[in-house]
């Protein structure tokens, strides 16, 4: 599937090439995962808590991007619709995080650890929520919260 099912939110494929760095065209919010991914895979490299700080700071700056973009391009279904416990840049955010963290467990303890398996299956459950919930909003069964 290369088109979201909302027609307009990335695919969880969509996001885990963007946070690779590939196939993200020029989409707002494809680039604003790649570039949390990458803060996120700065942010564990460092031990500098100003750096982090820092980091932190911007990676809520691209949160409240996707947030503003998802408000702009989405209809909110209010009838009926449930609302989501998390933002869509939040949930973004939580998967490029999960991204970094399966891929250093590879480096760091190999493909076949438990430790690396871990990490896959988390990043794995976050993928089959993100599309959920995609579905679940296309469909007007739920809503995403506003900022």
């Amino acid at each position: 599937m290369t088109m979201s099912i909302a027609g307009v939110l990335p695919t969880a494929p969509q996001l885990l090439c963007a946070f690779q760095g590939r196939r993200f065209q020029d989409r707002v919010l494809l680039r604003s995962a790649r570039a949390l991914a990458e803060l996120h895979s700065r942010r564990a490299e460092i031990g500098d808590p100003l750096m982090v700080a820092e980091i932190d700071c911007r990676r809520t700056e691209l949160v409240e991007d996707i947030n503003d973009w998802v408000e702009q391009e989405l209809p909110q279904h209010r009838n009926g619709s449930s609302l989501h416990t998390e933002s869509l840049g939040a949930v973004v955010d939580r998967m490029a995080r999960s991204w970094v963290d399966a891929n250093m467990a590879i480096d760091r303890d190999g493909p076949r650890s438990d430790n690396t398996h871990k990490h896959w299956y988390h990043l794995a459950e976050l993928v089959d929520g993100y599309t959920d919930l995609v579905i679940d909003v296309a469909g007007g069964r739920r809503r995403l919260p506003e900022q």
